[in-house]
């Protein structure tokens, strides 16, 4: 293979019918300079851009390069489907949105790897997919439908319960900023609602923004400045540096609207970027759109919700911002028409509580995330399966590149996802052997630092005398290998003989599907601030990597 940034894959656009209606090109980047003399790699990690376009450097710079390295594997990155210049048709209307949805995506994925598998000759090598955030879902979620094609996943700050009103994550930020600061800004949205009320034109130039870009989105804006800079607060430090500061105007309006606005038009709206670089409903064309908002909007209002609405009278973000505007007016102004999500569908085929069974699938979580709360759940028993748990961290903070002040937990997590990943390509365990027995070869965690792996065959662990003198060198440790009592079995979810219905009458309406009130208008179109922030995120996380 030539070396270039991009490459090209005829990708069909509907796997789930057999009318054919043609392919698109798909893009994906390959890095190849650590495979071995003979050209042949060992393994291939198989990484997922994600909800934004895909930056080639991915491939060149993420957190499992050394690895790659130490173990001669390819690393390839392929970009979804109505991402970046992936784009099934020229305009993004809703007839051709029809086709981004999960199982459409899981099948893409197949699709390229039996292609690449079959036109570069790799035979039986064996495949990890990874990603970070939506990018993590999509791979545990390929591993749960596609555990022959895949030998594991790396799934990292990923959400995997869809849910229409995300509260949860409204109450971790409020968690994570404490109760002092929460109700600094309690106070100050507030008072931001009381002035909109007065003059309306004064508060929102306080933050660079036109008098008519809409009052609800306004505030959404801002509310998700804040909540953006918690999520990611390993790189903003808004929670140690902001809010000491910030509490001790708590009970003077003027000057947290200042400090705030402040740090909004620092943070956010710097070098000429002007609230309109925020307004969602500026993405109501079906034109393409390379940034991936209308996409992932689409996603959102379709299938996922993953609506950060308020969580009470207690938080701070307004409480014109529910379920029913998304659905009633966000939606509806892109796509025409309200929309309800299917997460109960979602959830049926590919909820958490499916990856009981599923062998070798790597979760991380940070303790500070707002959307580990949709990830796997800490208490639930995952006998094939392994968790990593970083306390005091932020979203993807493992993915981004090491700091000098990165704490001991996190160091150590690095350590742990890499030794897992080592066990994943090479383990302990003697595959031969444990064929044999018809057995599977299962990493587990040895130390904090350190993974090995066992053979589960009938229900019992099959300990060789390598893992047994590893285990009595760190039997100080506290992390021997518990026997598993559990028969392995490999779950399968998905529907793939089910055709792809573009009717969408059954997931939205015309009318309204829920009712609210708010005392603000909503005159004009407006953005969601997190989706931006994200893909602006996304785009540039390439050069927060390790290396």
């Amino acid at each position: 293979m030539p070396n270039q940034p991009y490459y090209i894959f005829q990708q069909t656009i509907n796997h789930l019918s057999y009318d054919t209606i043609g392919t698109f090109e798909q893009r994906y980047s390959v890095n190849k300079k650590f495979l071995a003399s003979n050209g042949k790699p060992k393994a291939v990690f198989f990484l997922v851009s994600g909800e934004g376009p895909l930056s080639s450097e991915i491939v060149n710079h993420n957190p499992f390069v050394n690895i790659a390295n130490e173990t001669n594997a390819l690393i390839v990155a392929l970009e979804l489907r109505y991402y970046g210049e992936s784009m099934p048709f020229p305009n993004m209307n809703n007839s051709n949105m029809a086709y981004l949805t999960t199982d459409q995506i899981l099948e893409d994925l197949a699709n390229f790897q039996v292609y690449f598998t079959n036109k570069y000759q790799l035979g039986d090598i064996k495949w990890i997919i990874m990603g970070c955030s939506y990018a993590g879902t999509i791979s545990a979620w390929y591993r749960l439908k596609y555990p022959h094609l895949v030998t594991a996943a790396i799934a990292s700050s990923s959400p995997f319960r869809a849910e229409l009103r995300f509260t949860e994550y409204d109450v971790k930020v409020r968690q994570n900023l404490g109760a002092p600061c929460s109700k600094a800004f309690k106070n100050l949205f507030a008072y931001i609602e009381h002035l909109m009320l007065k003059n309306n034109s004064y508060v929102k130039s306080k933050f660079t923004c036109e008098r008519q870009l809409d009052d609800r989105m306004f505030l959404y804006l801002l509310s998700e400045a804040l909540t953006y800079s918690v999520q990611y607060d390993a790189r903003f430090k808004i929670i140690s540096s902001f809010c000491p500061k910030f509490v001790k105007f708590t009970n003077s309006s003027d000057d947290l609207l200042d400090m705030f606005s402040a740090y909004v038009k620092n943070m956010f709206l710097f070098q000429n970027v002007s609230c309109d670089a925020y307004n969602l409903y500026e993405f109501a064309s079906n034109d393409i759109d390379y940034s991936g908002t209308r996409s992932w909007t689409w996603q959102l209002c379709r299938e996922y919700g993953w609506f950060m609405v308020p969580s009470g009278p207690e938080s701070f973000k307004p409480q014109q911002l529910g379920e029913c505007w998304w659905q009633n007016d966000v939606c509806k102004t892109l796509y025409g028409r309200a929309m309800r999500p299917t997460v109960d569908r979602i959830n049926m085929v590919y909820g958490s509580t499916n990856f009981k069974y599923i062998s070798n699938v790597l979760f991380t979580n940070c303790g500070n995330d707002p959307w580990s709360t949709l990830s796997i759940d800490p208490n639930l028993v995952l006998p094939f399966s392994q968790q990593i748990y970083i306390p005091g961290e932020s979203h993807c903070a493992n993915w981004l590149s090491e700091q000098p002040n990165d704490s001991l937990e996190l160091k150590n997590a690095r350590s742990l996802a890499n030794s897992f990943l080592r066990q994943f390509i090479k383990p302990d365990c003697d595959e031969g052997e444990c064929g044999v027995k018809n057995g599977l070869c299962i990493a587990k965690k040895l130390t904090d630092l350190t993974a090995t792996s066992v053979c589960i065959s009938n229900g019992k662990i099959q300990i060789t005398n390598q893992i047994k003198n590893q285990l009595n060198l760190m039997k100080e440790s506290n992390s021997s290998i518990s026997n598993l009592n559990s028969t392995h079995t490999n779950n399968t979810s998905g529907d793939d003989d089910d055709d792809q219905n573009i009717d969408l009458d059954d997931e939205v309406s015309t009318n309204e599907i829920c009712s609210s009130s708010s005392s603000l208008s909503s005159n004009s179109p407006s953005k969601s601030f997190y989706l931006t922030l994200t893909l602006l995120f996304l785009s540039t996380i390439s050069t927060l990597l390790i290396i």
